[in-house]
């Protein structure tokens, strides 16, 4: 007798509400099947893909309006997208489609979508642990069998990732991030099919070329979600999954330490992000940011863009790493943090104050060639003290015509330090100060 897994209350919820289709049933598939029965209800995440035998458009408007949410239709795929509120306020996706085959005219770009039958929709997926299909009965509030063409039960039974065929890399490389996820938060062990698959696709010239940078920067933002992302890119490492993408072959002792470093601050991001609300730049954005910074640095400048084209960055932010890495006659201080210990005399203060002056991934990036008994000072100086507005502004300046135009920035940077230094501790001390500096020096 095959037992029926539960799906715990709050999905229970979700799936009594959606609509029967024509057909009189659907499916819950992929990633959530695989889940629910290797580690359980409490492990599933907030989004969920249903799929149908028969037409899509109607029944995805239907379970729309049992939601009241608004319909997302992607006719060229056969698949539709709702979200509605979660628990914690965090958004659920449904996912919708009917059964479906695949043809990829060249290896690498986005397949040409058809209906198909349950065995050819099981056959276009990568593993074979996201093609395990329960079906929902309206009538007994539960799931009333499961359908398993590829046998992928089995291999969820003994923690086996097993591609459903050899050339399923060379489909469609990003699979390769997804096989190196899964069997690191998984836990989940290799065969003999998923070795060739994987030397098969390695050893192809131009595998990534038709893979457009988007696609792949979606993959790397699904690592860093990880709950061990230092694993994962050990493992990326390693299979030469990054020295076939971009040309990074090493995971290098500095490296390693540098990534380390930015693990370390993730946490501090997403905590200042969530007591930030609207900050600018908001959390998220210093932890990828960071990322790059920790992946990329000491790379020639031609090997970056390259890596950076392939990786998916954005121009800005390419422009952005580019500043860091390579245009350091622009920081206030030659030797970049050597050179900011000498400037300063490791004052704290006049640290702070030299930091001021600095891009925010400028900051990043001291964070991560420092010494690591000066880790305290930057935690502290990214988490609050970055922040502190100073206590004059540009605007302040302009009031007095008598100040020549080039010394606006200098006396701006020397109100930052003494405030930084506890030289001045209010606006209004700062405004005699500066009364006091305009009277004595431009009169």
């Amino acid at each position: 007798m095959v037992h029926l897994p539960d799906p715990g209350p709050q999905w229970r919820t979700i799936l009594e509400r959606i609509p029967t289709p024509p057909g009189g049933r659907f499916y819950v598939v992929g990633g959530w099947v695989r889940d629910l029965l290797l580690l359980g209800p409490f492990s599933l995440g907030f989004d969920i893909d249903l799929v149908i035998d028969g037409d899509l458009s109607s029944w995805a408007a239907a379970v729309a309006r049992a939601f009241g949410s608004g319909l997302r239709l992607e006719p060229g795929f056969l698949t539709a997208r709702i979200e509605l509120p979660g628990e914690g306020g965090h958004p659920v996706r449904i996912d919708m489609a009917r059964f479906r085959r695949e043809e990829y005219e060249f290896p690498g770009v986005l397949p040409r979508v058809f209906p198909g039958s349950i065995e050819e929709d099981a056959g276009r997926r990568d593993f074979s642990m996201n093609a395990v299909f329960l079906e929902w009965s309206s009538e007994k509030r539960g799931f009333s069998r499961i359908l398993d063409p590829a046998g992928g039960r089995e291999d969820i039974r003994r923690g086996r990732i097993r591609p459903l065929k050899e050339e399923t890399f060379l489909e469609d490389p990003t699979r390769l991030f997804r096989w190196a996820r899964f069997s690191v938060r998984l836990g989940l062990s290799g065969e003999a099919l998923l070795e060739r698959a994987l030397e098969q696709s390695l050893g192809a010239p131009g595998l990534w070329d038709r893979v457009g940078g988007a696609r792949v920067f979606r993959e790397i933002e699904r690592v860093l979600l990880e709950p061990d992302p230092l694993d994962v890119l050990e493992l990326l490492f390693s299979s030469r999954i990054l020295e076939s993408l971009a040309g990074i072959s090493a995971l290098s002792r500095p490296r390693r330490q540098r990534l380390r470093r930015w693990l370390r601050f993730r946490g501090l991001f997403r905590t200042l992000g969530a007591a930030r609300e609207g900050m600018v730049p908001p959390g998220e954005s210093l932890e990828r940011d960071m990322f790059f910074l920790a992946l990329l640095a000491g790379l020639p400048r031609g090997r970056f863009h390259a890596a950076a084209e392939r990786l998916g960055l954005g121009a800005k932010l390419r422009e952005r790493l580019e500043r860091v890495f390579y245009g350091r006659e622009g920081w206030p201080f030659p030797g970049l943090y050597v050179g900011l210990e000498r400037n300063t005399g490791r004052d704290q203060g006049r640290m702070r104050a030299a930091a001021d002056r600095l891009d925010m991934d400028q900051v990043l990036f001291l964070t991560l060639t420092g010494r690591e008994s000066d880790l305290e000072f930057w935690e502290e100086y990214v988490a609050r003290e970055r922040w502190t507005p100073p206590l004059i502004g540009g605007e302040a300046l302009l009031i007095h015509p008598r100040i020549p135009p080039a010394m606006r920035g200098t006396i701006l940077a020397e109100v930052r330090v003494l405030q930084r230094t506890g030289g001045l501790r209010d606006a209004a001390e700062a405004l005699r100060w500066l009364e006091r500096k305009v009277s004595e020096e431009f009169s």
